[in-house]
C-alpha cells in the first residue's frame, strides 16, 4: 500500500511539472520578450516552483523572513538536501532570484526556454573558462539588483549531513559588495532521495539568518565568515 502511494504522489508530481511547465514556462517566454530584465518572467518561474509544492501536497513553513533584505541583493547560502530545495526556494523567498543551472537544463523544451527569459545563468562545471563567465554573468546580476542563491557544498548530500562548503560564494560577496545570508533548508531529502526519482511528501521548513558582511577584500576574513555561515546552518539544521 504505501508504495502504491509513493508511486502515486511520483505519478501526479511528473504530470503536474509537465503541466506547469508548459503553460506557465509559455507565460514566462511571452513576458520575456517584452520585459529584458527578466523580472517578470521569475515571478511566473517563482509561482511555478510554489505551485509545484502546494500541488503535491509539500508544506513549507518559513521562519526568520524578516532577514531577508527587500532594498538590496543578497547572495542565499544555503545547505543542499535535495531537488526541492529548488522548488521551496525559488518559490518561498519573496526576492527576485537569479539561479545559476546547468547548460543542460537550458536545453528543456518550455522550462529551459523560461530559464533563458528570466535572465537565469547556464554553467558547464566541467568547464573553467565557462564556470568563469557564469561567474562574471552572477556578478552582472547581482550588480543589476538581484540576489542569487549559492550551494556551496556543490552537490546534494549523500546521507544528510551538511558537507564541507567550498569556497567561492565568499568571493562572489567580495566582488560584489553584498551581504551573505544563511539558509537552512530541513525535510528536502526525505522527499526525493537522491539517485531516486520516487516522490514522498513531505514538510520542509526554511530558516533564514541575520546576513553577515564581508569587510574589506581580505581573503582569510571571507573564508572565516563562509565557516561562520556553515556553523550557523549547522547549528539550525541539528536543533530541529
Amino acid at each position: 500500500m504505501e508504495y502504491l502511494l509513493t508511486l502515486y504522489h511520483t505519478l501526479r508530481f511528473w504530470i503536474v511539472i509537465v503541466i506547469l511547465s508548459i503553460i506557465l514556462g509559455t507565460i514566462a517566454i511571452i513576458l520575456g520578450i517584452f520585459d529584458k530584465s527578466g523580472n517578470q518572467s521569475h515571478k511566473v518561474a517563482a509561482l511555478w516552483s510554489r505551485l509545484i509544492c502546494e500541488w503535491n501536497g509539500i508544506r513549507v513553513e518559513v521562519s526568520g523572513a524578516e532577514n531577508i533584505l527587500v532594498d538590496q541583493p543578497q547572495i542565499f547560502i544555503a545547505n543542499h538536501q535535495g531537488y526541492y530545495d529548488i522548488f521551496t526556494l525559488a518559490g518561498y523567498l519573496p526576492v527576485q532570484l537569479r539561479w545559476v543551472s546547468k547548460a543542460v537544463l537550458f536545453r528543456v523544451p518550455f522550462m529551459g526556454w523560461a530559464m533563458s527569459a528570466a535572465g537565469y545563468i547556464p554553467v558547464e562545471r566541467n568547464n573553467r573558462k565557462q564556470s568563469y563567465q557564469a561567474f562574471l554573468s552572477t556578478l552582472e546580476a547581482i550588480k543589476a539588483g538581484s540576489s542569487v542563491v549559492v550551494f556551496p557544498e556543490g552537490t546534494r548530500s549523500e546521507d544528510g549531513n551538511i558537507g564541507v562548503f567550498k569556497k567561492g560564494s565568499q568571493l562572489l560577496a567580495q566582488r560584489a559588495k553584498v551581504p551573505m545570508v544563511p539558509v537552512t533548508i530541513i525535510g528536502t531529502r526525505d522527499i526525493i532521495r537522491k539517485g531516486s526519482m520516487l516522490i514522498n511528501p513531505k514538510a520542509v521548513r526554511i530558516i533564514i539568518s541575520p546576513c553577515i558582511n564581508l569587510e574589506g577584500e581580505d581573503a582569510k576574513k571571507g573564508d572565516e565568515r563562509l565557516q561562520e555561515i556553515r556553523n550557523i546552518i549547522c547549528e539550525n539544521f541539528k536543533a530541529t
